[in-house]
């Protein structure tokens, strides 16, 4: 992994740590997603490329934070192992109608399908558990790989006239991350203290 990027990442992700706790327009910071009572029930959809983790990195993620938060607050939504996913590539945010059509996911997926095979693969390590204003998710950090990839999928979007609508912090340093929490309410200060518990903690 290269160092200089992935600590790049890392500053980044302090960066916006530190923005969200103290900019009260969250808006202003990067795409937030507003909070709901039953995320069962949610109707919106987004369109995005993602990976799944191994069941081993879930099944920590389960067994090391999870299990601890839901018996301080069990009214949270907490994602079932197999809904857990890393995101490589925004195409379009969630919404309800969508903003996209049938017809726009073939066009995406036959992109994809040309560009992602001309990059190496490459790996992520599962790391810092992060509180968002809305959730809570493990960072995940690569080697420059990811940025190579991400800005020419960015880049092939455009030319497709179907550009990603997403807000970001940063539009040249990348990252994934896991949610593994999506609040319902506030959480209480016991919660809060338990997910600053969680940080560092290193999987590959």
């Amino acid at each position: 992994m290269s160092n200089n990027y992935s600590s790049q990442q890392k500053d980044l992700v302090g960066q916006l740590e530190a923005s969200f706790a103290n900019n009260t327009d969250k808006s202003k910071v990067a795409e937030v997603l507003e909070a709901q009572d039953d995320y069962v029930k949610d109707k919106r959809i987004f369109l995005t490329s993602v990976i799944f983790p191994p069941a081993e990195i879930t099944a920590k993620i389960t067994v090391e934070i999870i299990d601890k938060l839901r018996v301080i607050d069990p009214d949270q939504y907490f994602l079932p192992p197999e809904s857990m996913h890393l995101t490589v590539k925004n195409i379009r945010t969630i919404s309800d109608p969508p903003s996209f059509t049938a017809e726009d996911i073939v066009k995406v997926n036959k992109l994809f399908s040309e560009l992602i095979p001309q990059y190496p693969s490459f790996e992520f390590q599962v790391e810092d558990v992060v509180l968002f204003p809305t959730s809570i998710s493990v960072m995940a950090y690569s080697d420059d790989t990811l940025q190579k990839l991400v800005l020419a999928l960015d880049q092939g979007l455009k030319e497709i006239g179907f550009p990603d609508n997403k807000k970001y912090f940063s539009n040249s340093i990348f990252w994934g991350n896991i949610t593994l929490c999506r609040f319902t309410k506030n959480p209480s200060e016991k919660f809060v203290e338990e997910v600053k518990k969680k940080t560092p903690i290193t999987w590959i």
